[in-house]
């Protein structure tokens, strides 16, 4: 990614002491850890995880959240759709200008593998999944129900006449926000090689850089990465948010888990409840083994379910151990 005149380079996320830790790092034999950011919604429902092949695509999570996607070629999806939402993510959330649209440029798709610390290889997946971000759109719908005073809503009563007791209130929320406004790029075709792609011009939207800089949770780009599973993905970026907000164990049963990261169709083998489960576990422990080993998580005997802890938290934003995977600040 350039900005004005200048090329890509990695800057540390705070200048006065981020440059010394990662100079520590580099001497010390340690590899450097990179910061990114995904949107808060997306760690409860998330891209399908592979090639849906539609223009549409709806995911329930949990708490009540709905997210449909909607793009007119065909929705991103998978590990390399993921990479690049964190990356539209974090651009949006340093940018210094707020509540407006936010302009990134490339030279060429080789930059923005750089910038994703991908290899050439990745190239054709990257511009797949930008194609289909451009002009995608996201929709979220969340039902929130609880009990409360019928003295609050008297209003919607004649007078005198409201409950007295507690009622059942359901509050609903909907919306719906575009990735992108504008993507430019120039093909290059000599009619011997495989084509170029350079010159990309992305334009996030307002909407979406608004809803990142106020929802966005901060996640270690090198670990993210390097979970091959999509599901395995989700499963760490939620695992980072849940942490966050966590004051007491909360105990999260297995349809739960299975209805959020891989939920079953009502008509398929109800046997496939147990198989996705125990995925969902192969992750978790696979997750703390390699990526997160201060997580705090106990698996139920029985098979019911897990119950997390709070955790050290493994990112924070003012972390100095890391530099950022963009030059936008």
């Amino acid at each position: 990614m350039k900005q004005e005149t200048e090329k890509n380079e990695l800057v540390p996320v705070y200048e006065d002491h981020s440059l010394e830790a990662l100079f520590d790092l580099v001497t010390s034999g340690e590899e450097p850890r990179y910061l990114s950011y995904i949107p808060g919604l997306f760690t409860t429902a998330s891209l399908p995880f592979k090639n849906v092949k539609k223009t549409v695509f709806t995911r329930k999570g949990s708490q009540g959240l709905t997210l449909t996607l909607t793009s007119p070629i065909n929705v991103p999806f998978g590990r390399y759709g993921r990479l690049l939402l964190t990356v539209l993510t974090t651009h949006a959330v340093l940018s210094k200008e707020k509540n407006v649209p936010v302009m990134i440029e490339y030279n060429s798709l080789s930059e923005l593998l750089k910038e994703m610390q991908l290899p050439r290889q990745r190239g054709k997946d990257i511009k797949e999944q930008l194609d289909c971000f451009t002009n995608a759109t996201f929709a979220f719908t969340h039902k929130e129900t609880s009990l409360k005073n019928g003295y609050l809503f008297k209003d919607l009563y004649e007078e005198g006449n409201y409950p007295k007791k507690d009622v059942e209130v359901t509050t609903k929320t909907t919306g719906s926000i575009r990735f992108t406004t504008g993507v430019q790029f120039q093909e290059v075709d000599d009619k011997i090689s495989e084509k170029r792609y350079g010159n990309f011009k992305i334009v996030i939207s307002a909407e979406f850089a608004a809803f990142c800089q106020k929802h966005a949770v901060p996640i270690d780009y090198g670990v993210y990465k390097s979970i091959s599973s999509a599901v395995g993905k989700d499963i760490y970026a939620w695992l980072v948010f849940r942490n966050n907000g966590l004051k007491e164990p909360v105990f999260i049963p297995r349809d739960k888990l299975v209805e959020q990261f891989m939920p079953v169709g009502e008509n398929k083998d109800p046997n496939t409840v147990n198989v996705n489960y125990a995925f969902i576990v192969n992750q978790l422990n696979e997750i703390k083994k390699k990526y997160y080993p201060e997580l705090k998580i106990e698996f139920d005997s029985q098979g019911s379910g897990i119950t997390l802890f709070k955790s050290p938290t493994p990112v924070i934003k003012n972390d100095t151990r890391y530099a950022l995977i963009t030059s936008t600040i």
